[in-house]
């Protein structure tokens, strides 16, 4: 690595000291050499070795070094991702809240909810979260996922009477419209109910 320095070949010294295994006693003293020298290269290599050296992080069990890098270089995206794949789901969204706009943010708060829906079963949770991320669809996938037509439809109506334009959803989805034909077909049981049953006087 030296030699290659000296000969002035530093993307080569880069890419050398970013070879060493994870399971190296050498692997994080090489890694931080790397990131030092590739940001006296070039921005996109230094961005380059300190992805490399996240990921290879992660399966050192270095996380959160990992995203620390990541964060210095501005990768909040990624960074988030990386949290979630160790499982500090609200660090994650912490991060996300605090460096990300949009959609970026917005898909960050999808992952969690979809890992909550998905492996904690945790059903109102998740539905919130797909909420505040903007992804109404997904929340009305999970009310039929936990068999809950009239509360899907009770949603919809809620956002349209709520949100009105602020908010958009396809009508022509699967599971809108599947929730829309079981409302409907609740409303008519319910008004036959009410025909069939006798008044009440007072």
């Amino acid at each position: 690595m030296s030699r290659l320095v000296s000969v002035g070949n530093l993307e080569g010294a880069v890419s050398l000291l970013l070879s060493t295994s994870p399971e190296s006693s050498y692997f994080y003293p090489n890694a931080l050499r790397a990131v030092a020298l590739s940001s006296t290269v070039s921005k996109s290599l230094v961005e380059l070795a300190v992805k490399v050296v996240a990921a290879n992080m992660v399966r050192s069990d270095r996380s959160l070094s990992g995203t620390h890098l990541l964060c210095s270089v501005g990768r909040y995206q990624e960074a988030c991702s990386q949290l979630q794949d160790a499982g500090f789901w609200t660090d994650s969204a912490t991060l996300a809240a605090t460096h990300l706009n949009g959609s970026d943010y917005a898909r960050v708060l999808q992952r969690w909810a979809g890992h909550i829906v998905h492996t904690e079963h945790n059903f109102w949770r998740g539905v919130i979260l797909y909420v505040a991320a903007g992804a109404f669809e997904e929340a009305i996938s999970v009310f039929q996922k936990f068999d809950q037509p009239e509360t899907a439809a009770i949603f919809i109506m809620a956002c349209q009477e709520t949100l009105a334009e602020s908010w958009s959803i396809d009508i022509d989805n699967e599971n809108v419209m599947a929730v829309t034909e079981c409302y409907a077909l609740y409303q008519r049981k319910l008004v036959h109910q009410c025909m069939d049953s006798p008044p009440f006087f007072y």
